[in-house]
């Protein structure tokens, strides 16, 4: 992780395992307690949240541009089984399935609408997507997540803020191949 760069040329700031468990707990925690309808929609809701790590080896990385705001991050997770492999290279299919779906938490309902982008990552098999999501308040958010399996090992990179929505994704595009080049 620490010799992956992101989109300008900067290397990742690499989590401590600590920080990773215990965030995946808590993230895990407040994922459980969130309705999500259609109720088909709750897995792919948490899919680039939360993967299922156990017995797994995993590392995170993120950047910051202070300048535009924009977030960029990856995560590495080795050591899952073919079952789970093979969920990340079928989510075109759940994609399909899940192209809008409410979230409820805590009384606040967050709609949520899911498009695959193509062309993202030159990584064979890679599947992208924007999600945008809009608060009560009409305040919305879009992220760009981009997964793939090199290796056995499951790479996601997920970009949020910036410039422009062409930004996230070249950002998100860019950490992908530069951390799948990296993995031999």
């Amino acid at each position: 992780m620490g010799q992956v760069r992101d989109a300008a040329d900067r290397r990742l700031s690499v989590l401590p395992t600590g920080d990773i468990a215990s965030t995946l707990e808590q993230t895990k925690a407040m994922l459980a307690s969130i309705d999500v309808k259609p109720a088909e929609c709750k897995e792919l809701a948490a899919a680039s949240t939360v993967p299922s790590v156990d017995g797994a080896a995993m590392a995170v990385g993120m950047s910051t541009d202070n300048g535009t705001g924009a977030v960029t991050a990856l995560s590495l997770v080795a050591g899952l089984d073919q079952s789970f492999l093979a969920k990340v290279t079928d989510s075109p299919e759940q994609l399909a399935k899940c192209p809008s779906m409410t979230m409820t938490a805590s009384g606040m309902e967050i709609a949520v609408t899911v498009q695959a982008v193509p062309g993202v990552s030159s990584v064979p098999g890679a599947v992208a997507y924007r999600t945008d999501s809009t608060l009560p308040d009409g305040r919305a958010q879009s992220t760009v997540t981009a997964q793939a399996v090199r290796q056995g090992v499951v790479l996601t990179s997920v970009a949020s803020g910036g410039e422009s929505e062409a930004d996230a994704v070249r950002r998100a595009g860019a950490l992908m191949d530069a951390a799948a080049a990296l993995i031999k």
